[in-house]
């Protein structure tokens, strides 16, 4: 074989490992592109109906900067009466009640075919903590009632036990998804609850019995996510958490953070029980 015939081959042969290759890198950064979506800040649900989910509530704070469009979405919240509405204190902290409104009845994050009622009052728990996110609860006391129709618009009711890990959490809102952009429509996760002992490990002692976890441990890519907030967490279809803090959005080590209703419900009962013989007193 002579000399051109050795360079000939060897060039065929060079020519053919660097398309080899290249295609074995290209095939490795597809795989680790898709890797870095799947990981990413996601929700991990699906599209859902306001029909299954009739007690959602979006909570709009006015903008001013926004003269065409005033009010944007901020958090979720839950119908519990036609003039009560549960959600997070952290959505309403350092904000007064003429800068809120709820819609409800619509599928839609900015939609304008549900219902719109102003909020009349703001009544944060009295120990909620923002630097540890506890007791992150309160209720909005409207200012029209809401008008319940058991199709669209529904209270939800306050589970009386305490969820137990590995019981199945339904989590909805309008949080930031897979893209780290907001949705139009309601979507829906499903999530197991995670103990409060593995939980407190996770974020390193920051948990308390006020609060909840849920999530895929170790795995994630499912989880509530910003603008999720106040919203509802289910257990066997009553509210058992209000969506209020994590680190990151379905990361595999740390779960998502709940405030606990079952541990609330005397805060709960006390602040509604009072709010409705305001109510009957006509003092709203």
């Amino acid at each position: 074989m002579n000399c051109k015939m050795t360079t000939y081959a060897f060039n065929i042969l060079f020519a053919y490992f660097t398309f080899l290759l290249a295609v074995m890198s290209n095939a490795d950064m597809t795989h680790l592109v898709n890797a870095q979506v799947t990981d990413s800040r996601i929700v991990g649900g699906k599209v859902v109906n306001i029909i299954q989910y009739p007690h959602q509530v979006s909570l709009r704070e006015r903008n001013a900067s926004i003269p065409e469009d005033p009010y944007d979405h901020s958090c979720g919240g839950s119908i519990y009466s036609d003039r009560i509405i549960i959600t997070a204190s952290h959505c309403v902290d350092d904000t007064e009640s003429n800068e809120l409104m709820v819609v409800v009845g619509t599928n839609q994050r900015d939609g304008v075919d549900g219902v719109i009622v102003p909020v009349k009052e703001i009544l944060m728990h009295e120990e909620y903590d923002e630097e540890l996110e506890d007791n992150d609860i309160a209720l909005l006391v409207l200012a029209a009632a809401l008008p319940i129709n058991n199709f669209t618009i529904k209270p939800i009711e306050l589970t009386e036990v305490q969820p137990q890990a590995g019981d199945i959490a339904t989590v909805t809102g309008w949080g930031l998804n897979a893209e780290g952009q907001i949705p139009d429509f309601l979507h829906e996760v499903q999530v197991p609850i995670v103990s409060n002992v593995i939980c407190d490990e996770r974020y390193a002692g920051g948990i308390t019995d006020a609060m909840l976890c849920a999530g895929l441990l170790d795995v994630g890519g499912k989880d509530a996510c910003q603008m999720d907030s106040g919203g509802p967490l289910l257990v066997n279809g009553k509210l058992a958490g209000v969506v209020s803090w994590g680190i990151g959005c379905g990361q595999p080590y740390y779960p998502g953070v709940y405030a606990n209703v079952w541990y609330l419900l005397p805060w709960l009962r006390a602040t509604i029980a009072e709010v409705e013989e305001a109510l009957l007193n006509e003092d709203y």
